[in-house]
């Protein structure tokens, strides 16, 4: 695949998992549906906070990383793969607190190691060293 593509590619997917955060986030936070989850034994009474918390750190940092990678930033790469990081590291401390697994964890973490190796692959093909030019000797 072409630079071009997987750039687009990196992009639609960041910006999908932005959107669903953030739009999972404002939809909880307004009462419109709740989480399948049961907060009992954490710090949390209900999913305000930890909805608030998904909007903005998974949300935002997916939304950044998706407009630098669109505008072709020098720090694209690494923001991207900050992002899926952070996708990962969100679905696996839900996992940890409430001790219950979903699919939409599974599609997280799965967007998330998509994500980082979308990245991994643009730096290594994006920045590599060019080679220098071979010197001739010639025999005379």
């Amino acid at each position: 695949m072409k630079h071009k593509g997987v750039r687009s590619v990196l992009t639609i997917l960041l910006a999908v998992a932005a959107v669903f955060a953030i739009a999972e986030g404002i939809l909880v936070m307004a009462g419109v549906c709740a989480p399948d989850v049961n907060f009992k034994g954490t710090l949390f009474t209900n999913a305000t906070v930890p909805m608030l918390v998904l909007a903005i750190v998974v949300g935002g940092s997916s939304l950044l990383a998706a407009a630098t990678v669109f505008i072709r930033h020098a720090w694209s790469v690494f923001l991207a793969a900050a992002a899926g990081l952070i996708m990962i590291a969100w679905e696996v401390i839900v996992f940890a607190v409430v001790q219950q697994f979903s699919g939409v964890q599974v599609f997280f973490i799965a967007l998330g190691l998509v994500v980082i190796a979308l990245a991994a692959y643009l730096w290594t093909t994006d920045f590599r060293v060019p080679q220098l030019p071979t010197r001739h000797v010639s025999h005379a």
